[in-house]
């Protein structure tokens, strides 16, 4: 997907580090064997046939002109200038950015939908590739033409455009609660959700949270828009980033929405540092009969005390949430109790979620109770290598009834590994942006530099 220094400070570092280490070998590295002529090695792959269908698949959506990725992949001569940086960052799995990765501690139980990883193959082309200078090839051996991911959700009822585009400027991120208000005369069940980003140059990523009007109307003083980082303003139903495919639930499960709520959704903005941009996102709703399901998501974690925040590390008489300035690898273990439910609940999506302190966040359950076939221990999801800038959540591949479940007693369980350092980028960043110098310690919060644990976790409930 993204490889550009635009999208935020970890990739700013990451194409820094990786020119860097390029150095002294060319862009494309050692290469094998030349052929007869001073040509690229007989066999080698080339643009057109081996190297334009990797990236037409899992790079384009993100890194053509006028996209997020801030510079684009999709011609021979742009992709040339990249093809070291490419192999590195594809090879170690930092791009496509995904971070929901398969560890010694979490094996989930099922893949992923829309899981964007390279195969080993496709990463052995990249690298071999750049390996021989990145040999050109045959245009007519290029795929058809490209068409980028539609960005409309399929069979879309409402679409909903705000009266005015937020401004974004600047050299800082910038975090901008939307409320969208669909006025709906009778309640509603939605299956589909998506956002069509006005402004793909800006929009980074997005929550898009079902709101209480009245709850709404006192966030934003009435307002259209309102400042927001932090806590969820609603109840979360969709996380979009670029690149992504819009929302669609399974046959027979659908979200109530009622007459009495809106959208509100948090857009994350990254400016280009050198223009205003203007974005005016859209929402966009599909709806479906009566489902036999309800998804609702919830959010465990974020303890304060006892019993569910854990002993740690430099807690005093009794376990707190605290990260001590300096920290490097600071941990904070919460164990949450799911209450008494009179059925098991299918999980459909799982997801973790820190601020820029965090750096890896596990998240498992204990069955109290397994049935069959059931594991005692099961691990939902793990990102060991957190990034604030790529959060979403992720959906199993998995019919219904094999789709693993939670039931009253079980405990869910969350591991967060926090950086307060300034050996962590983000920390880095975040300060400068408040004005400081060096960090301070971190506690739980909704601002830019206080910290949070939480899981997400998209059950089904029978419909009643």
């Amino acid at each position: 997907m993204a490889i550009a220094s635009r999208m935020g400070i970890g990739s700013a570092l990451l194409a820094a580090a990786l020119l860097a280490a390029c150095e002294g070998g060319g862009e494309g590295g050692a290469g094998g064997e030349a052929a007869e002529g001073g040509g690229p090695p007989a066999g080698s792959p080339t643009f057109y046939k081996d190297v334009l269908p990797i990236l037409q698949q899992s790079c384009l959506h993100c890194h053509s002109e006028g996209r997020i990725g801030g510079f684009s992949l999709a011609t021979y001569d742009e992709a040339k200038t990249q093809a070291g940086v490419v192999a590195a960052v594809t090879a170690d799995g930092r791009m496509p950015p995904w971070h929901a990765i398969e560890t010694d501690l979490c094996q989930p139980p099922y893949g992923f939908v829309g899981d964007p990883r390279l195969s080993d193959e496709a990463k052995a082309t990249l690298r071999a590739w750049a390996d021989a200078d990145a040999p050109e090839g045959d245009p007519a051996d290029a795929p058809q033409g490209y068409e980028p991911p539609p960005v409309d959700l399929p069979n879309a009822d409402l679409e909903l455009a705000p009266s005015e585009p937020s401004i974004v400027e600047g050299d800082h991120d910038q975090f901008v609660c939307v409320v969208y208000d669909p006025q709906l005369t009778q309640d509603v069940y939605v299956d589909g959700v998506n956002i069509a980003p006005g402004n793909e140059s800006v929009a980074h990523h997005a929550l898009v949270f079902r709101v209480d009007r009245s709850t709404a109307d006192e966030l934003s003083g009435g307002n259209e828009r309102f400042d927001c980082f932090g806590g969820p303003p609603g109840d979360l139903i969709h996380a979009w980033a670029p690149g992504m495919q819009p929302l669609q639930l399974p046959a027979t499960v659908g979200m109530p929405l009622s007459t009495d709520q809106v959208i509100v959704v948090q857009m994350h903005y990254h400016p280009t540092g050198t223009s205003t941009e203007e974005d005016a996102s859209k929402i966009q709703l599909r709806y479906t009969e009566e489902p036999k399901w309800d998804f609702t998501i919830a959010l465990p974690g974020n303890a304060t005390g006892a019993p569910e925040l854990l002993p740690g590390p430099n807690d005093g008489a009794s376990p707190q949430f605290r990260i001590p300035a300096g920290e490097k690898d600071h941990v904070e273990a919460m164990a949450i109790e799911v209450p008494q439910l009179p059925i098991e609940l299918p999980i459909l999506v799982v997801a973790t979620h820190m601020h820029y302190v965090g750096v890896d966040a596990r998240f498992w359950v204990e069955r109290s109770n397994p049935g069959p076939g059931e594991a005692e221990s099961e691990c939902f999801v793990h990102t060991p290598a957190w990034d604030f800038n790529w959060q979403r959540g992720y959906m199993y591949n998995a019919p219904i009834e094999d789709l693993p479940t939670v039931s009253g007693g079980d405990v869910l369980r969350l591991e967060c590994h926090y950086n307060n350092s300034m050996s962590n980028p983000f920390v880095v960043k975040a300060l400068a942006d408040q004005g400081k110098a060096a960090p301070e310690d971190v506690v739980l919060g909704e601002q830019t530099l206080d910290e949070m644990c939480l899981g997400a976790i998209g059950f089904l409930v029978p419909h009643q």
